[in-house]
């Protein structure tokens, strides 16, 4: 049950409550035309949040992040099942910026005809629900965001004129990305429909202005960002399409790599620098389904086509991490004993999750209980120095973690802090300790 204001246990009547609190809210905040000098970027949207559902929660306006909170969510709006999967939560806050900076380079659509906006429309409405900022109440903030879009591009935006289900549908529809990013207008068709039930050209003088054909910019090449959000989640949709192909081909051993195939995508999904640990296994999975004797028919080419999408997307986001990845290779290289407390705890954290994710659980645990002594004591030595020695050892020896920045980090943050504090460190301590309380005890 969802923390609330109410301290209501029950799950309908918290819908319920939550329906009869937001719903007038949605209006009066349409009827006021939104947040005012918004960028539709994290900030924005978290104000909408915020201000629709505080009636009922004392969490309004935390995102995914605030609440690490993961989730992925079934669909079957193929005729398959498919997993829909949001983007990771330490990312929502630079995606929502990266989705509203792109947005704000077509100058947030306006001059555009009804029919280029609802288009336009479509594209920026499945961006920021993959991201998925928050662990409820997406759709009504993503409905205000796009009413007061449309209101400061001349258009009313009108959900109340369709039915949910048709909104969900073609939400759904976008996310699973049934056609190849050639025909990625197909992914966006629904949507698009959707948009054109519910867009009309809002009447006065001024929104005649807000269309005029001079303010209109056209759609500017993705940022770096946005290409990166792209060929992860076309990796994503993909991947797990090609894991569930691989786990029920007969034959021994299939089924286990097909589940593998799931974790890498997951792992890269969290993570994207873990595709050079996995590279190798999704093009041998690509090249499995291609090659198959019982995929070559009519009937496969579905399959056929996403084990070649699976491909080509691994081997962007492999070449977007390196990149990556080496413009941020210079480290951190801490000096004082405090300065190695603070860095290590960060590159403590990371390395940790890269040795879980490659199956190094006990090195992971080794390093998180020094990183819990090292919270208390800027000193390493004895038991905890052999530990963080082995878990270093360990992740020196995985690809996606050797030679990282991360890793670089710890080993600094190691370097300084299993020598002694210097007599310097130790006299300003004692001058601090003094300052803090006013009289040396």
């Amino acid at each position: 049950m969802r923390l609330n204001r109410l301290g209501i246990t029950d799950p309908q009547a918290l819908a319920q409550a939550e329906t009869d609190s937001s719903l007038p809210r949605l209006e009066r905040l349409n009827q006021l035309g939104g947040i005012q000098g918004g960028r539709y970027d994290q900030a924005h949207l978290k104000e909408i949040h915020k201000k629709l559902f505080e009636g009922v929660y004392q969490w309004a306006g935390e995102t995914r992040a605030d609440r690490e909170f993961q989730g992925h969510k079934p669909t079957y709006v193929t005729g398959f099942k498919e997993t829909m999967t949001y983007a990771p939560h330490k990312e929502i806050a630079q995606r929502l910026d990266a989705i509203g900076a792109q947005l704000g380079k077509e100058n947030n659509l306006k001059g555009l005809s009804e029919e280029k906006f609802t288009e336009r429309a479509a594209y920026y409405l499945d961006q920021y629900n993959h991201t998925h900022a928050f662990r409820d109440g997406n759709g009504r903030t993503l409905q205000a965001a796009f009413t007061q879009l449309g209101k400061e591009a001349g258009y009313q935006v009108e959900f109340s004129r369709i039915d949910p289900a048709i909104l969900n549908r073609a939400r759904d529809e976008a996310m699973v990305r049934q056609h190849a990013p050639q025909e990625a207008q197909r992914n966006l068709q629904p949507l698009k429909v959707m948009f054109q039930q519910i867009v009309s050209p809002a009447p006065g003088a001024v929104a005649e202005q807000l269309r005029d054909p001079s303010q209109a910019r056209p759609p500017s090449p993705l940022s770096p960002a946005m290409q990166a959000m792209d060929a992860r989640r076309e990796l994503e949709v993909t991947g797990y399409r090609v894991m569930d192909v691989v786990a029920n081909m007969p034959g021994a051993g299939n089924y286990e790599r097909g589940v593998a195939v799931g974790k890498g995508v997951e792992a890269t999904n969290l993570n994207p620098i873990a595709i050079t640990t996995h590279l190798a296994q999704f093009q041998q999975a690509a090249e499995k389904i291609s090659k198959h004797p019982g995929l070559q028919g009519p009937d496969a080419a579905q399959d056929r086509s996403d084990a070649k999408r699976f491909r080509t997307a691994a081997e962007q986001v492999q070449a977007i991490a390196v990149v990556k990845e080496a413009a941020v290779k210079v480290p951190v290289l801490p000096k004082t004993h405090d300065e190695a407390q603070a860095v290590f705890k960060q590159a403590a954290s990371q390395v940790a999750q890269g040795l879980r994710e490659n199956g190094k659980g006990l090195d992971a645990a080794r390093l998180q209980e020094v990183a819990r002594h090292v919270a208390r004591t800027p000193f390493i030595g004895g038991l905890n120095r052999e530990n963080v020695g082995k878990s270093i050892d360990a992740a020196e020896k995985i690809p996606a973690l050797s030679g990282s920045r991360s890793l670089d980090e710890l080993k600094g943050a190691v370097g300084v802090m299993e020598k002694a504090p210097s007599a310097q460190e130790r006299s300003a301590a004692s001058v601090s300790t003094r300052d803090a309380g006013g009289v040396e005890r």
